[in-house]
């Protein structure tokens, strides 16, 4: 038996729950960084690589062998008809990890099995994830089906794909819709031109958090279901401050420097923080973030870059807009 997870801090939970097996951590985070998935799956193993090696995550050689040694296991667990688990639960993280391996699973479903919690699963102690150990189910083909459709339509270049499983229905697998939508609102905002992630940073600063540790509580706190790490957190405030309109800097006016793990985190996490005025202005709709600061980063498989990104996201309307006729025009 095989046991697929999303990281390493639930390893150690299921292994002591007694019910055997390997266990197999998921280790991506892609909500962050191009992700191609109309490529073949060498290739997305490099790009993603790449991009983590960047971030300051290792090795990229060392990282590509380890997604592949991943994507071997699972496959070989499959071709042998090993009874295999998924354990993932209901944020952005797990929900663009599970339907990376339900593509990869396709139409081996047989012999796979799905633990889809509401809850945190690398919070549980072994005696709490042994209590979901009945509850599984066996995967059907609807939720293989819909997996598929959705990791293509997050990896394309343009929203629509994502919209059209918003605008139908995803309930055979019930936490992705609410995390396809929480992945688009990453898109630029008409307006202000931030993410909701930046949004939620520079209003945790305007309310009184001065550090980037008292940040990131404030934005998990923000969030329906919390999916983004604290060193992911680092890096959205490293951006933001960054450039000659930053719209953070220090106490004393300093720029912030690169994140960890390109940095020290100590004394990354020391820094006070203030809003600017640049900062200020885009706050309160009165400047556009994605003209000010440079902005280079990926939705999925959509590219956003500044000053004018091709897409953004209407808060009023909950949807993506295109910037050259292919929806609403963002407003400035």
């Amino acid at each position: 038996m095989l046991h697929v997870t999303n990281g390493d801090s639930t390893v150690p939970g299921i292994e002591g729950t007694g019910v055997g097996g390997d266990v197999l951590p998921w280790r991506d985070v892609l909500h962050e960084g191009p992700l191609p998935t109309g490529v073949g799956a060498d290739e997305l193993r490099a790009v993603r690589a790449r991009f983590l090696a960047d971030c300051g995550w290792g090795d990229a050689e060392a990282i590509e062998a380890g997604m592949r040694e991943r994507d071997e296991r699972l496959r070989d667990a499959l071709a042998r008809h090993e009874v295999v688990v998924l354990w993932f639960e209901h944020d952005l993280y797990d929900q663009l990890q599970l339907i990376q391996v339900l593509d990869a699973v396709d139409g081996n479903g047989a012999m796979v099995e799905a633990i889809l919690s509401d809850r945190f699963l690398g919070a549980m102690n072994a005696g709490e994830l042994a209590a979901l150990w009945p509850d599984r189910t066996p995967l059907r083909s609807d939720q293989v089906a819909l997996a598929r459709f959705a990791w293509e339509a997050v990896g394309a270049p343009d929203p629509h794909g994502i919209e059209a499983l918003l605008n139908t229905h995803t309930a055979a697998l019930p936490h992705l819709g609410a995390a396809l939508r929480r992945l688009l609102e990453e898109l630029p905002a008409v307006g202000d031109g931030l993410a909701r992630t930046e949004r939620q940073a520079l209003e945790a600063i305007a309310a009184g958090a001065r550090t980037p540790f008292e940040v990131f509580v404030a934005t998990q706190r923000a969030e329906e279901a919390p999916f983004l790490g604290d060193t992911w957190m680092w890096t959205r405030l490293a951006e933001l401050g960054s450039g000659a309109d930053a719209l953070v800097q220090t106490a004393d006016g300093a720029p912030l420097g690169p994140p960890p793990p390109q940095s020290d985190a100590n004394g990354f996490l020391a820094r006070e923080l203030e809003l600017t005025d640049a900062g200020r202005a885009v706050l309160a709709g009165e400047a556009d973030r994605a003209a000010l600061v440079p902005l280079d980063r990926w939705v999925g498989g959509i590219h956003v870059t500044g000053p004018e990104p091709a897409w953004r996201w209407d808060r009023a309307t909950a949807r993506a807009v295109s910037a050259s006729g292919g929806g609403p025009r963002a407003r400035r």
